[in-house]
């Protein structure tokens, strides 16, 4: 797995001066009261992160962890994204995400067929969880990055488990 932190690593060392050089405004305007600001978009990557770490560790400890899914607009809402301030939802995305680059080139090979139930209409084994959270990340960072009205921003793509 070795590739995929990597990535996710090159991910992350891209994104952070870009992020870093998006102001406080641009990052909390929110045009659209259905739609996500910035803010909110890099809360639901930490999200992200936070419940992939979960996922990371406990399919290493049995071989199917059963239902794991989380509510990403109810957790956005609780955390209160918007008021946070941007550099620290930076910073706090570039550490969990370089410890997770870590969890991910340090992971059990024996523990990569574990499966989990992420609500897929397969259950996802491991090595697919770790490779779908970072293209779920990259797919992210494109948003934030791309300037896009939110209305015209991309939609996430979800893939079955069992075709990878």
């Amino acid at each position: 797995m070795n590739d995929v932190a990597d990535h996710l690593r090159k991910l992350v060392a891209e994104a952070k001066p870009r992020f870093q050089s998006l102001t406080e405004g641009r990052a909390t305007e929110k045009p659209l009261a259905e739609k996500w600001s910035l803010k909110e978009v890099l809360g639901h990557m930490i999200d992200s992160a936070a419940n992939n770490h979960q996922r990371f560790v406990r399919m290493q400890l049995q071989p199917d962890i059963g239902k794991f899914s989380y509510e990403q607009d109810r957790w956005n809402a609780a955390q209160k994204y918007q008021l946070e301030r941007w550099d620290n939802l930076v910073e706090l995305w570039v550490l969990y995400n370089t410890h997770l680059a870590h969890l991910i080139e340090h992971v059990d090979p024996a523990a990569l067929e574990n499966t989990c139930d992420m609500g897929y209409e397969h259950p996802a084994k491991l090595r697919f969880v770790m490779q779908d959270y970072v293209r779920h990340i990259e797919h992210h960072v494109e948003q934030i990055l791309s300037g896009a009205d939110p209305r015209q921003r991309k939609t996430w793509v979800r893939r079955d488990p069992a075709k990878q």
